[in-house]
C-alpha cells in the first residue's frame, strides 16, 4: 500500500467530505492539468481551468496559439470537454473547509487573467528534455493555482509517474520573481493583393 499524501493526511477522505481533485485531459502524449471540486457523491461541481483566449475577440479557444491570452476561470461543469482522468485526490474535508481553499484558487484565477499573460503552447525543446524554455500554458495555470490553495501538485504528479506529462509546469505565474513569457507583435498585412 502506498504511503498516503500530505493532502490524504490533512484531509482525510471520509463520508460526506468534499475533496479537490488534480486531473486531466490527455493532449496527444502531453496533456491538460485543471482542478476540479467534487461533491461527496463523486459528481464534479466546479474547475479550475487555464485556457487560451483569442487576443481579438477574447472567445475561449481550445488549443491556444502562441500568442493568444492566457486567462484562468473558476467554471461550473467542464469548459474542455473530452475524457478526463483523474491524477490524485489532493484535499478532501467538510463543505466549508474546502470552500475556503477553493476560494483561494478561484481569487488566484482572477489575478492571473488580471495580469494578461501571453501563451505559449509548448516548446519543441521540451521534447528533448529540457524545462521548455517560456513555455507559460493552462499547466502553468493549474501549478499556480495549486501553490495558492496550499495543495502539493507537485507531489501528486509525481507518485503518478506523471512528470514530464505536463510541459509548462512549475512555472509560478504570480511569484514577484516569475519571468513572464512575451509574445513578439504581430504585425497586420497592409500590402496584400
Amino acid at each position: 500500500m502506498a504511503d498516503p499524501n500530505p493532502a490524504e493526511i490533512m484531509y482525510p477522505n471520509q463520508q460526506g467530505n468534499w475533496r479537490i481533485e488534480l486531473k486531466y485531459l490527455p493532449v496527444a502524449h502531453r496533456g491538460h492539468a485543471f482542478l476540479a471540486l467534487i461533491d461527496p457523491d463523486g459528481n464534479p461541481v466546479k474547475e479550475l481551468h487555464g485556457l487560451a483566449h483569442s487576443q481579438h475577440n477574447g472567445a475561449r479557444v481550445m488549443m491556444g496559439m502562441d500568442g493568444a491570452h492566457l486567462g484562468a476561470g473558476d467554471y461550473s461543469g467542464s469548459p474542455i470537454g473530452g475524457r478526463t482522468f483523474t491524477v490524485a485526490t489532493v484535499g478532501s474535508a467538510s463543505k466549508d473547509e474546502i470552500d475556503k481553499i477553493w476560494a483561494k484558487g478561484s481569487a488566484a484565477a482572477q489575478a492571473i487573467t488580471a495580469q494578461k499573460f501571453d501563451y505559449k503552447a509548448h516548446d519543441l525543446s521540451y521534447e528533448l528534455g529540457t524545462d521548455g524554455g517560456q513555455i507559460q500554458n493552462s499547466n502553468s495555470v493549474a501549478f499556480t493555482l495549486g501553490k495558492a490553495m496550499g495543495l502539493d501538485l507537485d507531489r501528486a504528479i509525481r507518485d503518478a509517474g506523471m512528470g514530464r506529462r505536463f510541459s509548462g509546469w512549475g512555472r509560478d505565474l504570480l511569484d514577484s520573481k516569475y519571468e513572464r513569457y512575451v509574445a513578439p507583435p504581430i504585425f497586420p498585412v497592409r500590402d496584400a493583393p
